[in-house]
């Protein structure tokens, strides 16, 4: 018996037996309540401690990958260090020229909401919306 049931079990004497024999058997049964509850204990800290081990273990591994992480951004040239001895990403100056962009349009027919890839000096070409197939303008777009 676990020590759920013999805790109902105690009960159950406690409840029901004559008064007279009562008190051997309640005190026995106590005691191998007691007992129970001392075993799942001792069970339950072993699993515990078998968690923190895990657990241990896997804090080590994070470590291990950030470590590792580390010197292959350092070894990449992707970090570097700054007065504080805080590394930063570095910033690619080409960056802005690379990036592209979009501009948000509403077509005047079908009040579809889409994106188009705006293009400098094209302001004034026209657009074919993707959902209704209407030919507009695109208005002057940034």
């Amino acid at each position: 018996m676990n020590s759920k049931e013999r805790i109902a079990y105690l009960r159950g004497l406690l409840d029901f037996m004559p008064k007279e024999e009562k008190e051997t058997k309640v005190y026995s049964a106590i005691v191998d309540a007691l007992a129970a509850l001392a075993a799942e204990l001792g069970e339950q800290a072993k699993l515990l401690e078998l968690q923190r081990e895990d657990y241990d273990s896997l804090a080590d591994e994070v470590d291990d990958l950030h470590d590792t992480l580390y010197q292959l951004e350092e070894s990449l040239g992707l970090e570097e260090e700054d007065e504080s001895g805080v590394y930063e990403e570095e910033e690619d100056d080409g960056l802005e020229e690379m990036t592209e962009s979009y501009v948000s349009m509403t077509c005047p027919a079908c009040a579809y909401s889409f994106y188009y890839k705006y293009e400098e000096g094209k302001e004034d070409g026209k657009l074919i919306c993707p959902s209704c197939g209407e030919e507009f303008s695109r208005g002057g777009a940034p």
